[in-house]
């Protein structure tokens, strides 16, 4: 097994088949993205793909030169195509960046054939990973920030010595462990701890970044903290594109609902009968034989769960010589798995998918405990929630744009009905290519393809949060529902940037006459604009009583009026009926 995952290792390395996926790191203090956080996975369908087993193998096998090289290259390039302002964060380990596998010249190389400036780039440095010449790695972080680049610790509180290496390096930016802060609202020792780097920081003139933040209780304790910036799934998983739901920061009526319905944890749970941590191991059993389809007890105190007994573990306790009649009396805490999965009711089923491939590389757990505000609620079967996830991924594979793989016109027409219901206030836009036509018709389908998935990767990343939606009507016309307060600026971003992308698709004598001959849709032959986009966007208020079908033909009137204008954007105010 081990030779197979080294063998494998070479195998992507040689091939560069890794793959950069970006985190958002936000400022709740002004609600942007700061940040993005480079990680680096395996092909999908390797056993490779996890980071942890990724690195762990790299470092087995005497191959962590060669795979933190290839990473650091590939987010370069991928940060590069993205082209968005924020700070790129990126991983290196501290031997890499010790003589002689620290080369300046090539550094410098990397940025320069991406275009990058080392202002942009935070180089974060594992304390997970302790290094012996810490005189040699503060001479490499000086000549970095003399350059320009900012320096970070991270995973301060999981390793070996990160308050000797936060004095010795003075970085710019420390990023506290994920597990100081997971259940922050509800751990007093954890509270304390970061509290304590809380003034740390203040006295050094270093920036705090939470890690793993996923619940809104743990993001109030973070902020009442004083910490503004943080990381986790609260606010975007890691993806392939540069996008964050900011929905968290919103005032509580910008809210979207949360759904608990087929997409949530709560459509998993079973209400299994906790047992008290004091009962004995020799009642479980029974238990567990009265109802056989259990394979495993939540163990509850307080309302509070403390972690999974499995039918297994007592089964192989009992198995062994005497070993009923010495364990049968103990408590079940003796045999209590308390790194149990632990999720919120409204937790997504993908969100829960994820948090189970990452929080073991070498075995899938088959149960789950599911609260409500941390408190028991049921179990959830790791079976049961890949077979909905399939089912889902079905469902939307029949209804996706075959291009794009966006919601086609069944989810759009759920969508929008489902947003009437709500009775809140949004808005609908309804976003059209100018001239597409006779850019598909001379430079070909290949070309107009490549501009629609520009396209809809713009919609996307502009339109981030959970509560935004991005479909495709067909062709070159797409939908967005949203509750973003300043729709308008946001089309206007999206159309400089579409105008900016889609004319590089041009030659160079068409992007100079600025127009294209072709033959229009009435069939005669002249003269066309380069591409553009037009946006209609229908702003709809709070209690307004049209349908789904009314608010569609307005969008397409909005969209009419946005090919006519000057600015290509229209907007048409929906008073309440």
């Amino acid at each position: 097994m081990q030779d197979g995952l080294g063998f494998e290792l070479q195998s992507l390395i040689s091939q560069e088949r890794i793959t950069t996926l970006l985190q958002p790191i936000v400022d709740t203090a002004e609600g942007v993205v700061y940040g993005y956080e480079a990680l680096s996975r395996g092909p999908s369908d390797s056993p490779l793909h996890a980071a942890p087993m990724l690195f762990e193998t790299a470092e087995r096998c005497n191959l962590t030169r060669e795979l933190e090289t290839l990473c650091l290259r590939t987010a370069a390039s991928t940060w590069a195509g993205h082209g968005v302002p924020q700070k790129l964060f990126v991983n290196v380990s501290p031997d890499m960046l010790l003589p002689p596998r620290f080369e300046t010249a090539r550094l410098v190389a990397l940025l320069t054939a991406n275009r990058l400036s080392p202002s942009d780039i935070v180089i974060e440095l594992s304390e997970r990973y302790p290094t012996t010449d810490l005189a040699g790695l503060q001479k490499s972080l000086q000549w970095l920030k003399s350059r320009g680049f900012i320096i970070a610790i991270d995973d301060l509180g999981s390793g070996y010595s990160g308050l000797k290496l936060w004095s010795e390096l003075k970085p710019d930016f420390v990023k506290i462990d994920r597990h100081f802060v997971r259940d922050i609202q509800d751990d007093l020792v954890k509270r304390e701890f970061v509290r304590s780097v809380v003034d740390l920081s203040e006295r050094l003139g270093c920036r705090l970044i939470a890690e793993g933040v996923e619940t809104a209780a743990e993001l109030k304790l973070i902020s009442e903290l004083g910490i503004t910036l943080v990381q986790g799934f609260l606010f975007g998983r890691p993806k392939a594109i540069p996008t964050a739901s900011l929905e968290a920061l919103l005032p509580a009526p910008w809210r979207a609902p949360q759904r608990l319905t087929q997409e949530a944890a709560l459509s998993l749970c079973e209400p299994v009968a906790a047992i008290a941590p004091d009962a004995t191991l020799n009642e479980a059993w029974q238990r567990l034989h009265r109802e056989p389809h259990l394979f495993a007890l939540p163990v509850v105190e307080a309302g509070r769960p403390l972690g999974l007994l499995h039918k297994w573990r007592i089964l192989e306790t009992f198995s062994t010589p005497y070993g009923r009649a010495l364990n049968e009396k103990r408590e079940v805490l003796h045999l209590l798995s308390s790194d149990a999965l632990v999720v919120e009711h409204t937790m997504s089923l993908e969100d829960i998918s994820q948090r189970l491939i990452e929080e073991d590389l070498h075995y899938l757990k088959q149960h789950f405990i599911i609260t409500e505000e941390g408190r028991y609620l049921g179990l959830g079967a790791t079976r049961s929630l890949l077979q909905q996830i399939t089912a889902q991924k079905i469902e939307k594979a029949r209804y996706a744009n075959p291009l794009t793989l966006l919601p086609g016109n069944v989810p759009i027409q759920q969508a929008l009905e489902a947003q009437v219901n709500l009775a809140g206030g949004f808005t609908l836009i309804y976003f059209d290519i100018n001239n597409f036509k006779p850019l598909n018709d001379v430079l070909g389908y290949r070309t107009g393809d490549r501009v629609i998935l520009n396209l809809a990767e713009a919609l996307v990343s502009e339109f981030p949060a959970r509560s935004d939606f991005v479909g495709h009507i067909g062709g070159d016309d797409f939908v967005v529902i949203t509750r973003n307060e300043d729709p308008a600026a946001v089309c206007e971003r999206i159309q400089h940037g579409f105008a900016l992308s889609a004319q590089a698709c041009y030659p160079a004598d068409m992007q100079a006459a600025g127009f294209v001959e072709s033959t229009g849709r009435d069939g005669h032959h002249g003269r066309f604009p380069l591409v553009s986009l037009s946006a209609g966007l229908v702003r709809v208020g709070p209690g307004d009583r049209r349908t789904a079908d009314q608010l569609a033909d307005t969008a397409s009137y909005a969209k009419t009026r946005a090919k006519a204008s000057p600015e290509y954007r229209f907007t048409q105010s929906v008073a309440a009926a």
